[in-house]
Order: C-alpha cells, then structure tokens, then sequence
C-alpha cells in the first residue's frame, strides 16, 4: 500500500493563523472514558490530515491530554520531569512545572516520566515516577498541593517506576498504589488534597491505573492489581465485588475495561481475561467467562466495537470476540498502540513512524490509509490521544499535533 506522506517534518513549530477551537477533550489515559474510545469523527483517509504543529522532546511516555485549549503532557527535562502545557493549536509553551528527579531508565526502558496527567476543570493532576502526586492551576502550573505516596502512604514503586495514572471521580482524585505496606487504592480532595479514605483490598504493585465505569447499573471504580481485580463504591472505597486475580507475582500494567453487558476486561502481557458482574439486591459477584493468551494486554487499550476486540498482542494485531474469546483475524503490523473512532482503528507503530487508519470490522484487516509521522526507529509506546478534528502523537523525541481539514 503506499504511503501518504502528511506533511515534511518542520523544525521547532509554528502558529497557525485563525483556527477554530479544538472540538471534544481526551482529559486523561485513554481518553474520556479510560477505554481507547474517541468522541470524533474519525476522517476517510489520513491525507485530510494537516500537521498544526510539531516539538523536539527530551523523553517522556505520557499520554497528550487536552483541554480548554492546552495540550499537557509530562516529559524529561535535564534530568527531572515536568508536567508542561502547550497552546493546543500552536505548539508554544505556556508553562512547565517541575515534578521531581526522573526516573532512570534501565532493562530496556528509557528515562523519563511514565503516567498520563488527568485535566479536570481549572486543575491538573500528575504522578510522577517516584511516586509524587502534584495537583496544578491548569492555567498557570503553579502548584496547590503535592502528597508523597512512597512516604506518607507506604506505597511501592515497580520494577519500571511509579506508572498509575490519576482518575478524578466526584471532586476526589483517585491514585491506585502497591506494595506490601501500600494502602491501595487512595482517594484525595481535589481541592486540599488531603485524604477522604483508602481501599486496601489488594496489595500486589503494579501499573494500572483505577476504571470509573457503570457495571449492573452502578457506578463503581474498578482495579486490577496482580493478587485482585475489584470494585470499589466511589462515595467511600466500600468493597463491592472481588476476585482473585492472575498472581501476586503478576504486574498488571493496563487499565481495566469495563464492556457492554455487566463485564471487565483486565489482563497482562501474557493474557488477558473477561469477568461478568452481576448483583442479586444488594450484593455483586464476580465470575470469569474465558481467559485468552492470544489476546494479551500489551501496551495501549484493547478497545471494544460491536461484540469484537482489537487490541495489540506483540506485532500482531488482534480482532476476538469479546462473548467467547475467539480469535476472528490476525494481522502482522508491527507492534503499537490503538485508539478508536467510531467505526475506525488508528495504529501508531512503535518503531516504525507510520500511523494507520484502520476500519474496525470482524471480517478482515482492512487498511484504509497509513501515513509517515515520525523518523523510524524511535521508540514510541504511547498511545495516540484524539478528539473532535485533533489528534496529538509523540514518541521518545517528538510530540507532533494534527488537524482534520474535513472536519473545520
């Protein structure tokens, strides 16, 4: 298939000149609803793509999430990690605030800051990768509160660093942590920042950050940790549902899934595995239907349509039914990550710099348009954040910005 080359790469950014507002807002990890799941009009073929904007980047995994007109993400920067806004249609800085000392990469990882910030309102919220949690003025950076989870909470940081993302439920911001002398799951006044309650229902560290979703008609808060996968009401931290998870042993690294029908979908870098809720009353129970190895959480969502699964399982791509597990197609593309858009996948390449628009369909892989984004050969493990007619991409040396020109 040829390749749709978008635009040649520019040095530094530029501004653009009388563009409408960007549509729609991808707050935190995995968008609106922590699901791989956009509120856009996905375009027909990536040419109608138009590169706003582009910026050298020191290093960094977290996600691009926007809002109000500022795109934030967390990156390296001599040595320490930022949280840093940008103007969402132009690329230029509108602030940088210092978390704490990096990370240092090692076993293959790289240095730089790991979660995805969460934009709530006229705050942001960022954990950083020695566990630190700071809550921002989304308009300034400057800070209102930090809390020290390591120290004050007794929560471990992972094998690769401190990687949950913040959740904002009902004014408190919710922080999953591990570790033998870990609380676990902690809820903090969005304004103060102190502590509302803790659910220490698993122990086992990790990197999933906490799912808000309506499961059986309720709402709850859903974790998954290697030794639990729970639920939790969001008022309280009470207990609703629990179940044994894959191990102790076990580093859970993605955010579960909450699916049509009373389900959870969880998992690792080895399997992943489908629950179903259902409550008598007053009381939930938790089952698993099917766990699969061919379906493996690997980095990024496994996002649902119609009945099926798409998700990345090392260089494969993966459509599954979500009723029985069953593999319906396999696709080799390279590994990556996906969003959804409707009806429309977008693969960004891990090392290959090409994104893909895809159409989500059981019968087959059907490619629609690919496009060269970045320089090959630079790591990118963070999945593309998209809304309305944006979409926001980086890697370990680039964050890059688009605008759909068929949608104005």
């Amino acid at each position: 298939m040829r390749t749709l080359v978008l635009i040649a790469v520019l040095a530094g950014y530029f501004a653009v000149p009388q563009l409408p507002p960007a549509r729609g807002t991808w707050p935190g990890l995995w968008g609106p609803s922590r699901n791989g799941q956009a509120v856009a009009a996905a375009p027909a073929s990536l040419a109608s793509a138009k590169e706003l904007w582009r910026r050298t980047s020191a290093g960094g995994y977290s996600e691009v999430v926007f809002a109000d007109g500022r795109a934030i993400t967390m990156e390296l920067r001599e040595g320490a990690d930022f949280v840093v806004a940008f103007d969402a249609d132009t690329g230029r800085e509108r602030w940088a605030a210092r978390v704490g000392a990096t990370y240092k990469g090692h076993g293959g990882s790289d240095d730089g800051p790991i979660a995805t910030p969460f934009i709530d309102g006229d705050m942001v919220f960022a954990a950083g990768p020695h566990g630190v949690l700071v809550a921002l003025d989304a308009a300034t950076g400057a800070e209102r509160w930090r809390q020290d989870l390591v120290r004050d909470f007794g929560a471990t940081v992972a094998t690769w660093g401190f990687a949950y993302s913040p959740l904002v439920v009902d004014g408190r911001v919710l922080m999953a942590t591990g570790g033998p002398k870990s609380r676990g799951l902690l809820a903090f006044d969005r304004s103060t920042g102190r502590l509302a309650w803790s659910a220490g229902h698993a122990k086992a560290e990790g990197y999933s950050s906490p799912v808000l979703a309506t499961i059986a008609g309720t709402r709850q808060v859903i974790v998954a940790a290697g030794d639990r996968v729970y639920a939790v009401a969001p008022a309280d931290g009470s207990l609703l549902w629990s179940l044994a998870g894959l191990g102790a042993d076990k580093a859970i690294a993605n955010p579960p899934i909450g699916l049509p029908g009373d389900r959870v979908l969880y998992g690792d870098w080895n399997e992943s595995v489908l629950l179903r809720i259902t409550k008598r009353g007053s009381a939930f129970s938790a089952a698993e239907a099917w766990r699969s190895t061919r379906l493996r959480a690997y980095n990024g969502a496994t996002v649902y349509r119609d009945g099926h699964l798409y998700a990345f399982a090392g260089p494969m791509l993966v459509c599954a039914d979500a009723d029985t597990g069953e593999i319906r197609w396999r696709e080799r593309v390279g590994e990556g990550t996906l969003v959804a858009a409707g009806a429309n996948l977008f693969l960004l390449g891990q090392t290959s710099g090409d994104l893909r628009l895809v159409r989500a369909v059981p019968s087959g892989y059907a490619e629609l348009s690919r496009a060269r984004v970045f320089t090959p050969d630079v790591r990118s493990v963070t999945g593309p954040s998209l809304a309305g007619n944006r979409m926001y991409l980086r890697n370990l040396r680039e964050i890059v910005a688009y605008r759909w020109m068929s949608n104005p």
